[in-house]
């Protein structure tokens, strides 16, 4: 069985409302009802098992320091794995070859400095966190680091602790980063399967249906008001089937809960059609249902 997470998505973003991130992001036009609560968790694939590996380009045109940083950070948590380069250009190669989860520079670095490297990889890197560490203290480079795109600054010390700080700055960037991956990529998922016209949209609640899209009705072959106010199981194609989509009505309220159910299900005219159900706990002003994507099995690989 594929485990699922569920990713909390705004409404609006459902909806086409939002803003997009830079670059590029999904505009979706999900067909959700308004009686549902305005963050909807949208159940996704989980992530690969090495997605806790953070991968840092380390940035510094004194190589004694860059050593010395790279060997405290990777010290400092066994997660983190540093690469280095001692210019601009250095960087800019491994950061077209490499993937990083995020790049910690100097400042004042001959030729290109640390803000003109930071306009270079917002280039091409619009989101990727890019920490500005340097022994320059000035107010005035912070603020211009940050109208750059900097999302964090910080100023260097003296002794080790301050690799420490820098440590959980790398990590608390590379998590808000990760996060904002992981919803834009529930968004593209959401897309996929409803936009592109793939997936049934249903939402239970006491037992029964109390939402379909026009999508779910066509694959079942009702019209949306035939389903409304029938409990799942009544579409299973027999007993084992049923015990499968009774988890639609019984699910687990357990907050961040997802389902993945595989079913034979009976349509209008008595076909029977094998199907793949996905989803997750909803609550609304106290009350609990499920909101779940509903499609042909293998119509979505």
């Amino acid at each position: 069985m594929v485990q699922t997470e569920g990713i909390e998505i705004p409404r609006a973003m459902l909806h086409g409302l939002s803003q997009s991130p830079p670059q590029k992001g999904p505009v979706l036009r999900g067909d959700v009802p308004d009686s549902v609560e305005d963050v909807i968790e949208v159940p996704v694939p989980l992530a690969g098992a090495d997605d806790d590996d953070v991968h840092i380009l380390y940035v510094d045109d004194n190589t004694e320091l860059t050593e010395l940083t790279k060997t405290y950070l990777e010290g400092s948590d066994e997660a983190f794995s540093v690469m280095t380069a001692t210019n601009a250009v250095e960087a800019i190669e491994l950061l077209q070859n490499e993937e990083f989860d995020c790049v910690v520079s100097d400042y004042d670095m001959p030729n290109t400095d640390g803000i003109e490297l930071l306009h270079i990889v917002r280039e091409t890197h619009a989101n990727l966190p890019f920490i500005l560490f340097t022994a320059k203290g000035a107010e005035d480079v912070a603020s211009e680091a940050f109208a750059a795109g900097a999302t964090d600054y910080m100023q260097k010390g003296v002794g080790s602790d301050q690799y420490e700080i820098l440590a959980d700055r790398i990590q608390r960037a590379v998590d808000q980063y990760r996060t904002q991956q992981q919803v834009w990529n529930a968004l593209s998922w959401y897309r996929t399967l409803v936009e592109q016209n793939f997936a049934g949209v249903f939402i239970v609640q006491d037992g029964e249906f109390v939402f379909v899209n026009q999508r779910l009705a066509d694959i079942l072959g009702y019209c949306r008001r035939e389903l409304a106010g029938r409990v799942p199981t009544a579409l299973a194609s027999g007993p084992e089937d049923e015990a499968r989509l009774r988890e639609l009505a019984e699910f687990d309220r357990t907050p961040g809960k997802t389902f993945h159910v595989e079913a034979t299900v009976s349509t209008s005219d008595g076909e029977t059609l094998p199907v793949e159900i996905r989803g997750g706990v909803i609550h609304n002003d106290g009350e609990f249902g499920c909101i779940g994507l509903f499609w042909r099995r293998h119509e979505v690989c």
